[in-house]
């Protein structure tokens, strides 16, 4: 006698625990989440380099440093009667708000992850592109000095640094370095692709141009930029950091010499 053994070919569905993923929607069965653990957050990122996810907190970081850094600029280049060192003071003062603004946001921003598509250059190239940004903005405020209707943009800015213009210098070097903590080492963590080149420039430009100086605010707009790709292209802020800084050294201790010889001071 022949027995049959049935088989149950019935397959069965997987059973499916809900899992608290900790990061934006709710656990499926509803289970609750505690909110985003820091596991979370650094898988999220890792898998989504180009999508920033920042703590909550820090696009206020950025607007509460604008909104105090640009009063500053705005009195660093009207307190001529104050005599240069209040004009040094309202400068350390922009380079402290820029300084500890930008470290905020990166203490806020997520981690940001290595460029390996983007190939690096030699420093001689970043020191030639800085020496031909320098150039080309002495090049340009002589023009603007020597055009009546821009005069002003130009000579108002030179006189504000005119006495001790080497302590203004050297408060300017510390103001250069807090931006690009801030305009290029904080900003761009926040965003991707395009805007991370261009929403910096704008508001670097934008903030630069409470000093009523629209000359200053134009060279924000080509300083901006290529202090981005030296960033970008060396893979560290120290890139961006050196365009600043020849810039300024041109600009604030050379610039004011070479319009004194070309009879431009006003």
């Amino acid at each position: 006698m022949t027995s049959t053994r049935m088989v149950d070919l019935r397959v069965r569905a997987p059973v499916v625990r809900p899992v608290c993923t900790g990061l934006y929607e709710p656990a499926p069965g509803g289970k609750a989440c505690r909110g985003p653990s820091r596991r979370a957050a650094s898988y999220a990122t890792s898998m989504n380099p180009d999508r920033p996810a920042p703590r909550p907190g820090a696009w206020w970081a950025v607007g509460v440093a604008v909104v105090v850094a640009a009063p500053l600029l705005a009195a660093s280049l009207h307190a001529q009667g104050g005599g240069p060192g209040t004009v040094a003071g309202w400068a350390l003062g922009i380079a402290l708000t820029w300084t500890v603004g930008g470290l905020v946001i990166m203490r806020l921003a997520p981690p940001e992850q290595p460029r390996r598509d983007l190939r690096r250059a030699p420093l001689i190239t970043v020191a030639a592109v800085g020496v031909g940004l320098a150039a080309a903005s002495l090049a340009g405020g002589l023009v603007l000095a020597g055009i009546p209707a821009t005069a002003a943009w130009v000579t108002g800015p030179v006189a504000a640094a005119a006495d001790g213009r080497w302590g203004v210098l050297a408060v300017a070097l510390l103001a250069g370095a807090g931006e690009e903590v801030f305009f290029r080492g904080a900003l761009p963590r926040l965003l991707s692709g395009l805007a991370r080149w261009m929403v910096p420039t704008a508001v670097y430009a934008a903030v630069t141009l409470c000093t009523g100086s629209p000359a200053l605010a134009a060279m924000a707009l080509l300083l901006g930029p290529v202090a981005m790709w030296a960033r970008e292209i060396t893979g560290s802020l120290a890139g961006a950091l050196y365009v600043h800084a020849l810039w300024t050294l041109t600009m604030v201790g050379l610039f004011p010499i070479v319009l004194a010889a070309a009879g431009l001071a006003g």
